[in-house]
This record gives C-alpha cells, structure tokens and sequence, in this order.
C-alpha cells in the first residue's frame, strides 16, 4: 500500500514510504589516538553487532529535536547493515550516543526518541549528518578566543567522557577553529546565546582589512589571526588603546578579548556600535508534512517492538514507547504497518514499522 506525504505550501511531495540513497560519513579533521577495531565474529552478521564490540565509541550522549536532513538514511549497523528509514525533513526527538572515536570509522548510533513517547528507533547515521551545538563557551585560545554557546559545530573525534569539534567562523573564509570540552558542553538542541554587556563609554571599531592578527597584550605577541571574506568585517568595541593598539572584544559564533594594531581598525563614531553585540540565534524549524487520505491515529498504552519486516524472527529495529501516537497503515497477514504522527522518517520501499496485529492498540 502506498501514502503520499505532502509539505504544507511548499508542494513537497514523498512517495510513499520510498527510501533515498545513503549519504557516507565525512572524513574527520582531526587526528585522534590510534584505537584497534576488533572483527565481527564470523557466525554473527554485522549488522547485528553493536557499535562498542566493533570499535571504540564514546560515552557521551546528547539530546534534543531537530529536523534531519531530507533523505538521510538510517542503517541498523554501525558499519555496514542494511537501510531501515529515511529522514523526511520534519521535526525528529534524537538521542545520539556511542560516537566513534574516530567518526570516519564509523556511524553513531541514533534513537528517535528524547525522552517524550515516540516510535523509538535505534539506528545508526554518520555523525556529521546530526546537527550539534555547543551548551557553553569554549575557549579556542586561553583567555582571548571563545566558541560561543549556542551555534553548530561538527563533531571530528571523541574520548569516553569528552568530544571534540570544530566551529565555522561565520563571514570568514570558511575559517574553522577547534574546541573540545565534557559531554556535557554539547547538545542536539542550541544552547542560550548570552549576549554581551558593553559599557556605556565604549567606542566601536571596524577591521580595516580581511585579516587581522590579536595580539595577547600591546606590542606583544600574536595568538590569533582572524580571515574575513573579502568586503566584510568584523565589529569590536573598545575602552583602551596603548602604544599605538586598541584593546578590543566583541562577541558572536566566538567571543574574543586581546589587542589589536590601531591602524588595522576603522574608529567608528563615538557611541556608535551598530547594535551587533547580540549574538544571533538558531531556530529550529522542520517541514510540515501531512498524509493525503489521513488514516486513524492512536495512541499506544504499551512499549510494542518494532520490526523491518513481517518475520517474528527478525530483530526489533526499535518499539512503540507508551503514549506514542501513530498512524495506523495497511495490515497484511497479522502484521499492521504504522508510521509517527510526526512523519519525521519514513522506512524503506521493501520495508516498514511493522508490528504484531494483535498488539496494535485501539
């Protein structure tokens, strides 16, 4: 049985439950400590194995909802394995956790589920297609350069309790700068973008040129180099100059407090500062997707596995959490097809979210 989903206003149209081809994982940009993959057992299949028995993975796990990219598949093997759903855009609850310590090596594994009811499945995605951010400031250079909380950055490697990342300096020549920190400084959701206080008697600053070098102290040594797109520049402000340096911050993707030469910087008027010190934020949005010739929904009173296929003998791909809503599809000798009211994923032509009839609720 086929459904067509529909994006509301945008004539985004999905055949119904057809899958889209697999998006292979990025290489990682940062070296990591050398770790040994231990083989697949040669009586189990790979796609059966966890993620942990096959390579080294970290502990951290981070959570939130966003919109997955439109077409991203879902495998249900951290190497290998076979594909079980594909993203369609709308919003998806995520719980990303045992992410490789190389993220080239392998996927992380993915639940569809936040801690809200949802059809729950425990999948495997490359890192690189789950949008993280960062929780806090990191510090880039000791107390001069910062990420800043609440922007995106890509994870590149991880230990047992810490990632690591990188962060795009946004009107920069694709200028990145890395970052590490706990688990606990990352998350699927933005952090809260703090904006920056500045003193009433600051005078504002413009860079002059596309790059323009911080200096740790006047007259002192260089411990960053910042690279802006030809044509653009990057706001500061100031209250101190000496020897011929301004002292200079400012606040946005990074946060950064050192000095500057005078004459790589334009003075702007005093008390004009363009109001840019507030740090711009993400907003999370999906598609709105709807099925044409809606079918029932119901909601699930108990956790139900979820199988790829209508064989009892085929290993759960994920379950139905208690309070779940669903939409109730085709059933086909004593197995019912279901799919999230969300419409967030969508399993693959030669499969589905089957479970058992006799357990579908009512």
């Amino acid at each position: 049985m086929r459904r067509t989903l529909f994006a509301a206003g945008v004539g985004f149209g999905l055949a119904g439950i057809g899958g889209l081809a697999a998006h292979d994982a990025q290489e990682a940009l940062a070296q990591v400590p050398p770790t040994t993959a231990q083989p697949a057992s040669p009586s189990t299949p790979a796609a059966a194995q966890p993620a942990s028995s096959v390579l080294a993975v970290s502990g951290c796990k981070l959570k939130g909802t966003q919109a997955g990219r439109k077409g991203q598949q879902l495998f249900d093997a951290a190497m290998g394995g076979r594909a079980i759903a594909t993203l369609t855009g709308a919003l998806v609850p995520m719980t990303l956790s045992e992410i490789p310590v190389d993220p080239a090596q392998a996927r992380a594994r993915l639940s569809t589920s936040a801690g809200s009811p949802s059809l729950r499945l425990d999948a495997y995605v490359p890192v690189s297609e789950v949008t993280v951010f960062t929780m806090r400031d990191l510090s880039v250079v000791p107390s001069h350069v910062w990420a800043t909380s609440g922007h995106k950055v890509k994870i590149v490697s991880a230990s047992a309790d810490a990632l690591r990342a990188e962060l795009t300096i946004g009107g920069t020549e694709n200028q990145k700068v890395p970052v590490s920190g706990s688990c606990d400084a990352f998350s699927l959701q933005p952090g809260k973008a703090t904006p920056m206080e500045v003193p009433g008697n600051a005078r504002g600053y413009m860079t002059k040129r596309s790059t323009l070098d911080l200096y740790d102290r006047a007259n002192g040594s260089v411990v960053f180099s910042l690279k802006m797109i030809e044509g653009s520049g990057q706001l500061f402000w100031s209250t101190e100059s000496k020897a011929g340096f301004v002292h200079v911050q400012s606040r946005s993707d990074i946060s950064v407090d050192g000095w500057a030469r005078w004459g790589d910087l334009e003075a702007l008027k005093k008390g004009e500062l363009r109001d840019q010190y507030v740090p711009p934020t993400t907003a999370l949005a999906g598609a709105k997707l709807a099925l044409e010739n809606s079918p029932p929904v119901v909601k699930a009173t108990k956790e139900i596995p979820v199988r790829a296929r209508r064989d009892e003998k085929e290993k759960p791909i994920g379950v139905i959490e208690a309070g779940a809503e669903l939409y109730m599809m085709e059933t086909i000798a004593g197995w019912t097809n279901v799919l999230p009211v969300s419409l967030g994923m969508t399993p693959p032509e030669d499969g589905g979210f089957w479970i058992p009839s006799s357990e579908a609720p009512k």
